[in-house]
């Protein structure tokens, strides 16, 4: 089995180390590793090319943002006959058994989309993402295992259906992609690519799952401008929404109810912005406040 993961990065050179020195402690080994930098200024290639020279880098021009990078490392690792593809973020924590645990619940289900639980490490931990049960989009609802921030007071366990999964440790198999083809980068440039990705593969019929006894830790604070749950102004929060790299973005969130929500867009595009609103003001403390 051919196994291939790619990771988009820009600058942040440490976490990108990190994150290559806790893949090459993996139990399981057999796979490579795509990098594609989109314009790093910190000497992330430099380092990488340094201490990990079995890297193969794809080096970007500065503007190609999340997708496309990702989109550019899936064709390189689709060129090279990948079985499967694994996503990673940069920024993430993952134990030692995290691809084998990957691999081993692809054996499982070798048609399907799988990703791992997400949390947040602090002095306690909390969930950050367990995955979408259902999409409502006339009232723009996600109906979601856990809320963002629930603290986990008990062991999680099984894989779970999710119509849902972002790109931090989630599998892809090679059918997906000959169906479904890369993520969208001209409608998705840097947020909801992943979303949008997953929820077309449950409309063509890929079962997709998330795991939640796989878990991938994350530094959220890197996550970019304009989310709800980081301390901003109101004035930077409000032109986050007319910037098509935020995940505020009004033509984003466009394009994604368009595609998504059916006669339901009409209604469900303008709730999802008054909610992102109504989110900054209930949230924005939020992680501050945890322990």
């Amino acid at each position: 089995m051919k196994v291939f993961i790619v990771i988009a990065v820009f600058n942040n050179r440490a976490h990108t180390l990190n994150c290559l020195s806790l893949l090459s402690q993996q139990s399981f080994s057999n796979f490579k590793v795509i990098l594609v930098d989109d314009g790093s200024s910190d000497g992330t290639r430099a380092a990488v090319k340094s201490m990990y020279p079995e890297t193969t880098i794809i080096e970007g021009d500065g503007n190609w943002w999340w997708s496309r990078s990702m989109n550019a490392g899936f064709k390189a690792a689709m060129d090279q006959q990948a079985d499967v593809v694994i996503t990673f973020n940069n920024d993430v924590i993952i134990g030692r058994n995290c691809l084998e645990l990957l691999i081993s619940r692809h054996k499982q289900h070798p048609g399907a989309i799988i990703g791992c639980l997400n949390t947040i490490s602090r002095e306690e931990r909390y969930i950050f993402f367990s995955g979408v049960k259902r999409v409502y989009w006339l009232n723009a609802k996600e109906i979601k295992y856990h809320s963002a921030f629930t603290k986990i007071n008990q062991p999680m366990s099984g894989l779970h259906d999710s119509v849902c999964l972002n790109g931090r440790g989630t599998l892809i198999p090679r059918s997906v992609f000959e169906r479904i083809g890369y993520y969208d980068d001209k409608h998705f440039p840097q947020y909801a690519a992943d979303f949008d990705y997953t929820l077309r593969a449950v409309e063509k019929g890929f079962p997709v799952f998330i795991d939640w006894e796989n878990e991938v830790a994350s530094v959220i604070e890197t996550t970019g401008k304009g989310r709800t749950f980081i301390r901003q102004k109101t004035g930077s929060y409000l032109a986050s929404f007319f910037n098509q790299h935020s995940s505020n973005s009004l033509r984003m969130w466009f394009h994604y109810y368009r595609r998504h929500a059916g006669w339901a867009f009409f209604i469900g595009f303008p709730l999802q912005i008054l909610k992102l609103m109504y989110a900054y003001y209930r949230k924005r403390n939020v992680l501050e406040e945890l322990k």
